[in-house]
């Protein structure tokens, strides 16, 4: 009786076992902080340059937030893309606008091979 139920046991374990480890590891969501140099727009709100925090999906397309502080300051569409080589330093890239503003665009991190493009 006793090696019964020792083996019921057994085979449950490792029945458990692989459907945790057959399960799909989902993306998470990470923090990371940012410095904007200049005063720029993201999605069409003006931004004053200084330190900021983001969140968004890691390695998955979504949608970035950034805050000042704990204040939401805007929300918008962003997607991975590859780079060349792993960025060097944290970066923050920015585009002309028609008006003469600068568009926030794309975000490196240091050591990393892909950058979040922002839409």
């Amino acid at each position: 009786m006793k090696k019964l139920i020792s083996s019921l046991i057994v085979t449950m374990v490792m029945a458990t076992g692989l459907a945790v480890a057959s399960t799909p590891v989902s993306a998470q969501e990470v923090s990371r902080n940012v410095t904007i140099t200049r005063d720029s727009k993201l999605g069409g709100q003006a931004l004053a340059k200084g330190d900021y925090s983001i969140k968004f999906t890691e390695g998955k397309d979504g949608d970035l937030v950034l805050l000042k502080g704990k204040k939401e300051v805007a929300k918008v569409s962003y997607k991975w893309t590859k780079l060349a080589q792993p960025a060097g330093n944290n970066a923050v890239a920015y585009d002309a606008g028609s008006d003469g503003s600068f568009l926030l665009r794309r975000i490196e991190f240091k050591g990393k091979s892909e950058a979040i493009v922002l839409e």
